[in-house]
């Protein structure tokens, strides 16, 4: 029986997950188009390093950068994938500390991804509690 595009999209972003999961975000890059769009649809002022549209693997390689420059992921974990349309959708628990304060915080983001031939060609990524992330960015009351 021959696999289908979708069994092949879902184990390869399993792989990519389960990589990411443990510091490892070179893969992912392996399997960008040369033309993917990654959003990251953060509207806060909190999140402006990594929130907004990158276009091209340089795109997503600012993307990490920004994240890493404000954050330290302690878990992600992938909690759910399933096909919808042309495609997939996984739901993710993220732990993470924010380096400017040191607050930890733990959201559900939802990744929208849109695979051809192999090749990541658009990424959205959506949170579930954006003010819990800006609340873990605000410095504490003394």
């Amino acid at each position: 029986m021959a696999r289908t595009d979708t069994q092949t999209d879902i184990e390869l972003l399993r792989d990519l997950y389960d990589r990411y999961a443990v510091g490892d975000v070179a893969p992912l890059f392996e399997h960008l188009a040369s033309d993917v769009e990654w959003i990251s649809c953060g509207r806060s002022p909190a999140l402006a390093a990594f929130s907004g549209i990158f276009h091209g693997p340089d795109g997503v390689q600012r993307y990490f950068q920004g994240l890493a420059q404000e954050w330290t992921i302690t878990k992600h974990e992938m909690q759910d994938i399933a096909r919808n349309g042309d495609q997939v959708v996984t739901r993710n628990l993220v732990e993470a500390v924010s380096k400017a304060t040191g607050k930890p915080v733990a959201v559900t983001t939802e990744h929208r991804w849109l695979l051809q031939d192999g090749r990541i060609r658009r990424f959205e990524e959506r949170c579930d509690d954006e003010a819990a992330l800006e609340a873990a960015c605000r410095p504490s009351e003394p």
